[in-house]
């Protein structure tokens, strides 16, 4: 399926745009809560909990069309909640409900259909966006 993008003109005429080869999703996330196993060190501090919570009730959308900006501070969990999301979190605990376009996230199909591109400084200047993912 595609879908079409482009300007709508006073009488209703599109004036250009560009086929997408795909078909724009939503992705919701509702109270979630990541956690992970006490790290040692900090079991050796007297630190009494088993788990350590390192995302805690994050709730949020991101609509297609529509920018959306992730802020905060240093350590602040952004990552942690973009790798989450994306399924590249395999250990720790993950609790919440994530949908595509209303439906259950299935990792296998989204994995299939969404791409991920790190925030890290590796990607080249040459290549797209598109090259990149």
């Amino acid at each position: 399926m595609s879908a079409r993008v482009g300007i709508i003109s006073e009488d209703n005429q599109k004036k250009h745009g560009m086929v997408l080869p795909f078909q724009p999703l939503s992705i919701t996330f509702d109270d979630i809560s990541y956690r992970v196993d006490m790290p040692q060190e900090m079991k050796a501090q007297g630190v009494p909990e088993e788990r350590l919570e390192l995302l805690k009730g994050v709730s949020g959308a991101f609509r297609p069309g529509v920018l959306t900006a992730l802020m905060g501070i240093s350590g602040a969990g952004k990552t942690t909640l973009m790798d989450v999301l994306a399924g590249r979190k395999t250990g720790g605990y993950v609790e919440g409900t994530i949908t595509i376009s209303g439906y259950p996230k299935n990792q296998e199909s989204f994995a299939r259909i969404a791409g991920y591109c790190e925030q890290t400084d590796i990607h080249s200047p040459h290549v797209t966006v598109y090259e990149s993912l």
